[in-house]
């Protein structure tokens, strides 16, 4: 870069901060670490600063300002400008140029000079202002202010806060040479535009360097060393010498295992649509790279690992059997590794859906193909559950890449560690750097010198931090973007690499290969943990309550599904051979919504771009074509099992329970005009001739809904209910509003607060205790509406300004004073909805509160979000949540580091103490905040300060990737108890069965009917022992019944077979139903997961 005039005099352009954000960040010069940061977002986002006073000599015709800057050229070309005295003088944008001048106001020049990178390509180099001394006066501190401009965007701009000078600094370069010498670079930082320089150190000639403006460097070889040697140089530049010492450290003998792969994205880089052919087409390449650098020494020949199992499972789909071939030799010799996770998940699927979404592994490992590793990248958390199915399928290894945006990690370095389920069942786990990390310290750059460097500074980081092993696994891609096809460039710097250096040598690897090593050298000494490891990310689904809603009810939809064939296979039914398939059919199309990726990268900078559109369109996609299968599947399971269901002289209303407890609940169903008229009196009975009670909850032109007090359904069965219409007229039960806000039965008494719409009081009559913590800031069921003055401070992993509003305009209506419950309506406006109203219902005869929100949102793409509090206390209490496969304490068996401001809730949370627990449950809305409004806390190991529950219904706080914002028709509910009863089944089963449904079928009258069906379970087991098991789910296997089982109390259990079924057998089976042994009978330890295969020649009575 040339200046067009040559300055008199150069000042550092930064001497203090006058406004702006301030942020750590590392930089080309060693000495400066922290920065001012401004972005091309709404317009105001500035940040001003005062340079050096000048010094102005007699004659001085211009001046030189210089800093050191940053632009995120990787985000793309965002406009900026740069002010004198609030005067603008330039404009100038973020471009990805090494180097660039602009002409601006009033004879400035404003340049950048490129003197280091970052991983993410972005830029960091000397920005100069050359101004005309004309009217500067001596001694006078010049303000500048950089503005960015209002593009919607994350572009940014960095000063750092730091004077610049004439400086040398040393880099010793971690690295052995073939010829037994270690490098060092010793760095000189020159303002001058030329200059010269003499380099002089210890038994080394002396150098003579040109210096240029901007960053100038010479490199020194030392012999090598085998313990710390103290080393100086002396530098002279323009008559001036300068002298630095440093330490020569022996180079540690060490393997850098890079592994190449594909992060998969389901959409964000392109649509969804084009995704799988890509990937398919990926594998093609691999196989050709192998061949192509079959010639190339061991180190460098190509190895590719596939990072799901999704294109591996699509390509013995799509593929000739020769190319099948050239797949299944090359995985074979360890060329290509296939590992076993599908997708990339989020914390949404329950373990129901983690276990289909290993079924690629039955194929995989027909062939012969070894599959030992589960990968899980960019999401920074794992289900718990997937320790113990991977151990059971003989996966030994997991590991992580992990994607810090937003969020803490784990460990101060990349760490391996035993992972332990629960119950004990562990693999070895390891927590990686980015998935990109390769490609972040210059892999690809071109630039041999900047890759040494990064990675010297990198490795030097791990030894600080105390990294134990000898070997490390860097994650790196073809190309530096998500979705990226495979390269053999690595290839070819590895074999340049090794033949220079000796240490560290480099080799290309597949994950598995790494893992291999550690575990050759673990044996006991990597930690323990048996903890979970919840995932920071899930919070972007906020963005889609509708949807997220949809996914879990047919989440929970499909575990009922699954057991009315399971039912149907056990009452002797054939079923088609076809119902399997669809059933995975439906499981994918939810595993596909459940997958991390939501939308494109522009999401939120450029919502309505095309890109953004299609992308949202084929995501939702996923769950609306899943929850519409999933009910044509269940009616298809309703058809066959209407077989065995005894026609009655009158209507009947069948339900079924496939849960593994005798369940009692409210049930609403859909039953025609032409069977009960809606007008018309009616009477449901069981068999014994008792009532259940029952109310209208909606109506269409042919039908209505009727919400049914369903008692004593027995466990994986079904109870019929005669439905006895007569001709009297039904009477309308009347709006009822209680006394100053008032519901109360035998179990609680509630006060409702007329200002906030919140229960001011929740007393347990039976506990004795008011349930809600008298230092609360808000009441129960109470809306909080916030809106954040920045969304981007989140990903600088704090909260920022923001404001806190209630409901405004609080009415308490009327509510149902019907015979199953009792409730209150209360609405109110804004909190970003057109109108917000909740029924408050309190159930008459039964220990439940349901809390039912509607309302109409109104689109907002500033960042919002909604919260409900349920400020729960118990004296002593504890909090738990469900998490896939075992029970969390918020902050306690969680690997530090992990998300803890938020979680992702599958079945219930708890507040416990002794002799009282109170149980929140909601289907629709599973982000959940413990003790507090924790969002944007980031404080590692940080658990609740009291027992409050806020649930974070909505939010569009990510900067890309998830929905810009939400509009229309939403709806969500809660569901509490509270009682004596603290264990964990308890919770199960009011969680559990407040979410997977009883189903239902109406059957017209028959004239050969006969009155008085008993109540029939097909459970097949009998347990014995204290331990309480749960049937995750149970789907048809071969011949039999699988059933997935869990024991969630911590005491052992033993299973055995039902006396009704005598005549059966059950199999121990691995995960996917593939049996290990017939046994008479299957002991649990505490908490643990098996598999139980059940094969009964039980016929159609």
């Amino acid at each position: 870069m040339s200046q067009t005039c040559t300055p008199d005099i150069v000042v550092s352009g930064y001497a203090e901060t006058l406004s702006g954000t301030t942020m750590g960040y590392e930089s080309p010069l060693p000495w400066l670490r922290e920065a001012l940061i401004c972005r091309a977002g709404d317009g105001t986002s500035s940040m001003a600063w005062r340079s050096e006073p000048l010094i102005l000599p007699a004659g001085t015709r211009r001046v030189r300002l210089v800093w050191l800057a940053g632009l995120g050229c990787n985000l793309g070309e965002y406009s900026f400008t740069l002010a004198l005295a609030d005067r603008p003088l330039a404009e100038f944008t973020t471009k990805d140029e090494a180097e660039w001048q602009i002409q601006g106001a009033g004879g400035a020049i404003l340049a950048f000079r490129t003197i280091g990178s970052d991983r993410h390509r972005d830029r960091f180099g000397l920005m100069t202002l050359d101004l005309p001394a004309a009217g500067l006066k001596n001694g006078q501190a010049l303000g500048l202010r950089i503005t960015g401009s209002a593009a919607g965007s994350s572009g940014w701009v960095m000063t750092f806060t730091g004077p610049i000078r004439q400086e040398f600094f040393l880099l010793p370069a971690g690295v052995l040479m073939r010829d037994g010498t270690q490098p060092v670079a010793v760095e000189l930082l020159y303002l001058g535009d030329k200059g010269e320089a003499v380099i002089r150190a210890e038994g080394q000639p002396d150098h003579e360097l040109l210096l240029l403006f901007g960053r100038n460097s010479c490199p020194l070889f030392y012999p090598a060393v085998h313990k710390e040697t103290p080393r100086s140089v002396s530098v002279e530049i323009d008559g001036r010498s300068l002298t630095r010492t440093f330490v020569q450290k022996p180079v540690r003998p060490r393997t850098i295992y890079l592994v190449q792969h594909s992060h998969t994205d389901i959409g964000y880089t392109r649509p969804q649509a084009e995704i799988l052919a890509e990937h398919l087409r990926y594998i093609d390449y691999a196989l050709d790279f192998c061949d192509q650098t079959d010639h190339l020494p061991d180190d460098a020949r190509f190895r590719w690992t596939c990072e799901t199992s999704w294109a591996v499972r699509e390509y013995l789909r799509s593929r000739p059997k020769a190319q099948i071939e050239r797949l299944l030799r090359r995985v074979r010799e360890g060329r290509i590794e296939v590992t076993a996770q599908l997708l990339n998940w989020s914390e949404l699927p329950d373990e129901n859906a983690l276990l289909h979404a290993l079924e690629p592994l039955r194929e995989f490992q027909a062939l012969g193909l070894p599959v030992c590793t589960a990968m899980q990248n960019d999401v920074n958390g794992f289900a718990w559950c997937l320790t113990d199915y991977l151990n059971a399928l003989g996966i030994r290894y997991v590991t992580s890449g992990i994607n810090d945006a937003r969020a803490l990690k784990p460990f101060a370095v990349p760490t391996a560690f035993w992972w332990e389920s629960p119950a004990g069942k562990r693999v070895l786990a390891f927590r990686a750097d980015h998935y990109m990390t390769g490609n972040m310290l210059g892999l690809f750059s071109g630039d041999e010198g900047n890759f040494v460097d990064s990675l010297t500074i990198y490795l030097n980081g791990l030894e600080e931090r105390g990294y134990p092993h000898d070997a490390l696994s860097l994650q790196f891609s073809g190309y530096f973007t998500d979705n990226a096809p495979p390269s053999t460039m690595a290839s070819s710097v590895i074999e340049a690499w090794n033949n220079k250096y000796l240490w560290p040598r480099l080799r290309s690897a597949t994950a598995r290969e790494f893992l291999d090593h550690i575990a050759a050298r673990a044996g006991d000494s990597p930690p323990v943990l048996r903890a979970a490891w919840p995932d920071w990310w899930t919070d972007g689904f906020g963005s889609a309550q509708r949807e997220t809603a949809a996914g879990r009810e047919a989440q929970a939809g499909m575990i009922a599904n699954q057991g009315l064939f399971a039912i149907a296979r056990l009452a002797g039914i054939e079923l088609p051979a076809s119902v399997p398939g669809r059933i995975a059919g439906v499981m994918d199309q939810l595993n596909f919504w459940h997958e991390h990726t939501m939308g494109a990268a522009e999401s939120i900078s450029d919502p309505l771009a095309a890109n953004s559109q299609e992308q949202w369109a084929e995501k939702a996609a996923y769950v609306w074509n899943g929850a519409m299968q999933s009910r044509l599947l269940r009616e298809s399971a309703l058809g066959f099992l209407q077989d065995i269901l005894a026609p009655d002289r009158v209507p009947t209303l069948v339900v079924f329970n496939t849960l593994n407890w005798e369940r009692s609940g409210l049930h609403t169903v859909y039953i025609d005009n032409q069977l009960l008229p809606k007008d018309k009196a009616f009477r449901l009975v069981d068999e014994q001739g008792c009532e259940t009670a029952a109310q209208l909850a909606a109506s269409r032109p042919e039908g209505n809904y009727w919400a049914v007090w369903i008692d004593k359904v027995p466990p994986f069965g079904w109870r019929t209910l005669r439905i006895e219409v007569s001709q009297k007229a039904r009477p309308v039960s009347q709006p009822c509003l209680p006394a100053a806000g008032l519901l109360e039965n035998h179990f609680y008494r509630l006060e409702v607060d007329e200002t906030t719409g919140g229960v001011r009081s929740l007393f347990d009559r039976e506990l004795g205790l008011e349930l809600l913590d008298p230092g609360r800031r808000h009441q129960l069921g109470e809306v909080i509406y916030e809106r954040l003055h920045d969304r981007r401070a989140m990903e600088e992993l704090r909260l920022g300004e923001f404001t806190r509003t209630p409901l405004q305009q609080i009415r308490i209506e009327p509510g149902i004073d019907g015979p199953i419950w009792q409730s209150l309506f209360i609405s109110g406006s804004g909190a970003g909805f057109s109108g917000l109203r909740c029924e408050l219902r309190l159930l008459r005869e039964v220990r439940r509160i349901e809390l039912h929100f509607s309302g109409r949102k109104l689109a907002e793409t500033g960042p919002e979000g909604l919260y409900v509090a349920f400020p729960f206390a118990l004296p002593g209490g504890d909090l738990y949540f469900e998490a896939q496969g075992g029970l969390v304490s918020p902050g306690v068996n969680q690997i530090e580091g992990t998300a803890n401001d938020w979680n992702a809730v599958q079945n219930y949370a708890a507040l416990r103490a002794d002799g009282a627990q109170i149980v929140l449950v909601s289907g629709e809305a599973p982000l959940m905040q413990f003790g507090g409004i924790n969002t944007g806390r980031y404080r590692r190991g940080a658990g609740p300060e009291s027992g409050q529950i806020y649930s974070w219904v909505l939010n569009n706080y990510w900067t890309t990737n998830f929905c810009a914002s939400q509009e229309g028709e939403l709806a969500w509910s809660y569901a509490l108890t509270s009682g004596q009863e603290g264990s964990n089944s308890a919770a199960t089963r009011f969680g559990w069965g407040s979410r997977v449904p009883m189903i239902s079928r109406v059957l017209p009258a028959s004239a050969a009917g006969r009155s008085g069906v008993s109540p029939r379970s097909l459970w097949p087991f009998a347990a014995e022992g204290s331990g309480e098991l749960l049937l995750v789910a149970a789907r048809l296997e071969g011949e039999g019944v699988l059933f997935h089982l869990r024991e969630v109390e911590g005491r052992p259990a033993t299973l055995s077979l039902n006396p009704a079924f005598s005549s059966g057998r059950i199999v121990l089976c691995d995960p996917l139903g593939r049996s290990l042994e017939e046994v008479e009978s299957i002991s649990f330890a505490p908490f643990e997961v098996r598999f139980v295969r059940v094969i009964t020649s039980l016929k159609r009575s």
